[in-house]
């Protein structure tokens, strides 16, 4: 009798935890957990996946670095942490990420149009301007755990806008047109941006990348800056910037970029230009800053770093064996702001050198360790110099 009711119990629990089916009104469902959670059908015409990302970085910083005078710095933080949900449904696409730092911020809500063919689409709402290779490409597959001062200090942001966009084998471009602001007239401040690519040469994964970008802002304000290698905490306020400004000052911008980048089996480079002016209102003074980075980068495990078509950027590195893959890379990069008065100017003249390793144990994992070498041609706090160390682990999904 008590093995007849235990053989009942548990057909019941059985029964219960079958009990819910999982249906569909449409084609047939295809779900992926590989990297985040995609569902999509088999004919392929709708489908979402929801993914994110979470930096956890620390920093360590001394010297013109550090706003604390004659002292060292550190501090534990996340850099980002973003929930995304990106879609599509037949020629229409969508994506929207959030920040969970920052007391949460959006970062990109927006659609696109995708019925004209690869070469046409539009892409409405609060999407990234194209201006510039590594700030173009995500955050997620940059080499290092910063971005180069020059792509700082000309970074165009995510902004409100309308842009027209395409890709083929042969060519990436995109131009744009977004809100810059509100002048105090509470007029809209536009900016148009634009950026060509070309890939003269493709064998196999094996490319030469060659590009060109502008941005024109009206309303834009007087001051172009960078920090000194390292973010410094989670605000970015801990750590000292070279910078060129008039306080309270605006005008029109216009910047300008080359790029180039090369991808030849496990070694991959990078190269960038820019140069900017800010006709300012109200007075005689033209600020301009300029600024180059030069990088090259070696996957020790034989990997090479992938590349996107849709965007022209250098992406993620897939690692092979079960050990994963290790990347071994150099950076040098210079930013100019040297202006004459009324401007204020902090260091003037930065350069930094940059050395690092990352692991890639997986697809979705990285870890990243980098020694920052700064100098500046201007002291700050009595500084002319300073060293950073930054780590990050990485995931993203």
């Amino acid at each position: 009798m008590k093995r007849a009711t235990l053989t009942l119990a548990c057909a019941a629990a059985t029964s219960a935890a079958v009990a819910g089916t999982v249906t569909s009104d449409g084609p047939d469902l295809v779900i992926k957990t590989r990297g985040g959670l995609a569902v999509e059908t088999a004919d392929g015409r709708y489908g979402f996946e929801l993914g994110g990302r979470i930096q956890t970085d620390y920093n360590a910083y001394d010297g013109a670095i550090n706003k604390a005078e004659g002292k060292s710095g550190s501090d534990l933080f996340f850099r980002r942490a973003r929930i995304e949900l990106e879609g599509h449904a037949e020629a229409w696409r969508y994506q929207m990420s959030y920040n969970l730092t920052e007391s949460g911020s959006i970062d990109q809500v927006h659609v696109t149009y995708a019925g004209f063919g690869p070469l046409a689409e539009i892409t409405v709402g609060q999407q990234k301007e194209d201006f510039g290779l590594e700030d173009t490409g995500s955050s997620k597959w940059i080499t290092a755990v910063e971005r180069s001062l020059p792509a700082n200090a000309f970074d165009t942001g995510h902004n409100i806008g309308v842009k027209l966009h395409g890709a083929s084998d042969l060519l990436t471009y995109s131009l744009g047109l977004y809100r810059e602001g509100i002048d105090a007239d509470y007029d809209l401040d536009e900016a148009f941006t634009g950026r060509l690519v070309i890939r003269p040469w493709r064998s196999g994964g094996d490319l030469l990348h060659l590009g060109a970008g502008f941005t024109d802002r009206r309303g834009a304000s007087a001051d172009y800056n960078a920090r000194l290698g390292v973010r410094g905490g989670e605000e970015g306020d801990n750590v000292n910037r070279v910078r060129a400004r008039l306080a309270g000052a605006s005008g029109d911008e216009r910047d300008y970029n080359l790029e180039l980048a090369a991808i030849r089996g496990p070694f991959h480079l990078l190269a960038e230009w820019f140069d900017g002016e800010i006709d300012v209102d109200e007075s005689p003074l033209d600020l301009e800053a300029d600024g180059y980075a030069v990088q090259a980068g070696w996957v020790v495990t034989g990997e090479r770093r992938q590349y996107k078509y849709e965007n022209g950027t250098l992406d993620k590195i897939k690692p092979a064996g079960e050990r994963g893959a290790v990347e071994l890379f150099a950076r040098f990069d210079r930013l100019d702001v040297v202006n004459p008065p009324p401007a204020a100017l902090t260091g003037g003249v930065a350069e930094t050198l940059t050395l690092g390793v990352n692991w890639y144990p997986t697809a979705l994992v990285k870890l990243s360790l980098d020694y920052v070498d700064v100098d500046v041609d201007e002291p700050i706090g009595g500084e002319g110099g300073g060293d950073a160390i930054a780590a990050r682990l990485q995931f993203a999904f």
